[in-house]
């Protein structure tokens, strides 16, 4: 089984210089406590935006990884923003489920934490999210 954390940190400001010098430390310590393989995706990729925002493109990583074959049923894949801060690393943020993704404080969901167990459900979650004809009709 394969475990991948990413962050998709392209900044342009000094938001990198807080990234690259607290978060991105972090984020390795987590992985190297947990096993996981840690992957940066920064300005230097050009990753273009996809649907007017680079937020959609943490999902076009996942489907790109489960179409190419690198991940294969059972191997996990967590993606954080490049703004959260893992303030206990050695708490592992997988669960056992086939999905997961964060709750703030203020009970708002949102994709700033989003985790999966790679089966045929959340093939099917990552396929019905990016689907064009489904964006287009809601």
């Amino acid at each position: 089984m394969q475990k991948i954390l990413f962050v998709i940190a392209a900044y342009n400001d000094y938001r990198q210089e807080i990234f690259d010098k607290y978060i991105s430390p972090r984020n390795k310590k987590y992985c190297e406590i947990h096993g996981f393989q840690y992957v940066e995706i920064r300005s230097e990729h050009n990753l273009p935006p996809f649907r007017g925002s680079h937020t959609w493109n943490k999902w076009l990583v996942i489907r790109d990884l489960i179409n190419s074959g690198k991940l294969q049923n059972d191997d996990i894949i967590i993606n954080i923003d490049a703004d959260q801060f893992i303030v206990k690393p050695e708490i592992d943020l997988t669960t056992k489920k086939s999905f997961s993704y964060a709750i703030d404080s203020c009970n708002s969901h949102c994709n700033s934490l989003i985790s999966f167990k790679i089966d045929d459900w959340t093939k099917n979650l990552v396929n019905g999210i990016l689907s064009d004809e489904r964006w287009e009709r809601l």
